[in-house]
């Protein structure tokens, strides 16, 4: 379910303005359809969202819903247009731009062209409607933006809870992960104190959700009848005790909730362990991101998240009977095909119940997009359609050939095993052509001659040849 939206949803609603919600990924609608079912009871605005990938098929639907109604106020929000706003206003028709989170500025929207009022006094929004044109006070979201040039962000507490029952709430499952029964969406916090550069959520001021707050909204989402409950925080582990007093809290209000939730490895230990399991938790997804000790410092990993320290901590958590996904990331600047194999190699190793690996994208709200833009490779006005982390790569960073990038995507899947997808024959990452036989080349088998080999001495000395190795080429 798209919490985002239940959360606008949520936000107008009390503010007394009646909402309908037309979910297109739901019902696989195409633009038509799209468009059709949300004009259908005339509305005198339409709000939309996307992500960066999708943001062609986004202006494709503004366009239509102008062509057909052109006094539908437009308001366009999401990770992409927030990262991009000016180019969103010149590429799109759009009336506004909400730019971060949008509790409070999209019911300030809706209430000034009400009233036919200048908009320029809202918070974080670009805009260009009517005889009106502007770009005002962002929220301050990110710990390098200066609180005297930014607005302080929304009190989390005060946002009202996701509007699920706008949504046919009892149809979003999860049959990738062989989950047949509702599942929904939650945000006990926002922000990440973590710094990986691929990652839209780096470096983001963490707020936090008073803790009756949450409970409150898990025993509402429990006697809806949803046993399934994906925490979207991005790190949910980043505060021990709160995590602590939060399992706790669950465990007494009589909680029974499947929960999945996203953690760092440096974050956890058995106390965090025990009350998490505790509390539902049957599902947890640390970021491995890569198996090569230079990639893991480059990526902004941390100190502390070294292999051996990700080894130890991936065994603590296989001790629990949740399952495991391991998250992998190929493609960082100038990232070798040697050191790919290192991170297939290393998830083969570490034996996680679901593996999840993903090419590199440097999305515009990431640090990486400012490195992809020095190396021109990206521009702010480009084709975003191939801006996936699989099927196709609309940037490649890397220092290997786009085709044997997705040719080593497609491998990873096939040789480390437990795909937390389940794709399609034709549907992998190669993007619908036909399947590379990696395991039968020759390129394959003189790694594992040299895996086999290596296999004599520990992993660590392993690393220690390979550096020594490079050491000495340079």
């Amino acid at each position: 379910m798209p919490l985002g939206l239940a959360y606008i949803g949520a936000a107008l609603e009390q503010a007394g303005h009646s909402v309908k919600v037309t979910d297109a990924a739901l019902h696989d609608l195409d633009i038509e359809e799209t468009v059709n079912q949300a004009l259908s009871n005339d509305p005198e605005f339409l709000g939309i969202g996307c992500t960066t990938p999708l943001y062609h098929q986004a202006i494709a639907i503004i366009n239509r819903v102008k062509q057909l109604s052109p006094s539908t106020v437009v308001i366009f929000g999401g990770p992409h247009v927030s990262a991009l706003p000016e180019a969103t206003l010149e590429t799109s028709k759009a009336d506004f731009i909400c730019i971060g989170e949008a509790e409070e500025s999209v019911v300030a929207i809706v209430e000034h062209v009400l009233a036919k009022k200048d908009p320029a006094g809202i918070t974080g929004i670009a805009y260009r409607w009517g005889e009106y044109t502007g770009h005002t006070k962002e929220y301050r979201l990110r710990l390098h933006q200066s609180s005297v040039t930014t607005a302080k962000a929304i009190d989390l507490n005060k946002c009202p809870v996701p509007a699920r029952r706008l949504f046919e709430y009892k149809e979003y499952m999860d049959y990738s992960r062989d989950i047949r029964e509702p599942q929904s969406g939650a945000m006990f916090s926002r922000g990440c104190p973590g710094k990986c550069a691929f990652c839209g959520a780096a470096d983001t001021l963490v707020r936090w959700r008073h803790i009756e707050n949450i409970v409150d909204e898990l025993e509402a989402v429990q006697n809806m009848g949803i046993p399934n409950l994906f925490i979207m925080d991005d790190t949910y582990t980043s505060n021990k005790k709160r995590v602590l007093e939060l399992s706790k809290a669950i465990v007494e209000r009589g909680i029974k909730l499947n929960l999945s939730v996203q953690l760092r490895l440096d974050q956890i230990d058995r106390e965090v362990c025990d009350a998490i399991f505790e509390s539902g938790v049957r599902y947890v997804g640390p970021g491995i991101e890569s198996g090569n000790e230079t990639i893991i410092k480059a990526i902004g990993k941390g100190p502390r998240e070294s292999k051996e320290h990700m080894r130890k901590k991936i065994r603590l958590l296989q001790e629990y009977d949740w399952k495991v996904r391991c998250s992998y990331v190929f493609g960082m600047v100038d990232e070798t095909e040697e050191q790919i194999m290192e991170t297939i190699e290393f998830a083969k190793e570490l034996g996680a119940d679901e593996n999840a690996f993903s090419i590199l994208v440097p999305y515009p709200d990431s640090p990486l997009w400012a490195v992809a833009k020095q190396m021109g490779k990206v521009h702010d006005h480009m084709d975003f359609s191939k801006f996936l982390y699989y099927h196709e790569i609309g940037c490649n960073l890397s220092a290997v050939p786009t085709e044997r990038l997705l040719e080593l995507h497609e491998f990873a899947y096939e040789y480390v095993g437990n795909a937390a997808y389940k794709l399609d024959d034709n549907s992998v990452s190669s993007g619908n052509r036909p399947h590379v036989p990696y395991l039968a080349s020759e390129a394959f088998r003189k790694h594992r001659e040299k895996v086999r080999t290596a296999k004599a001495v520990s992993h660590d000395q392993v690393d220690l040849d390979l550096r020594l190795k490079e050491t000495s080429v340079n």
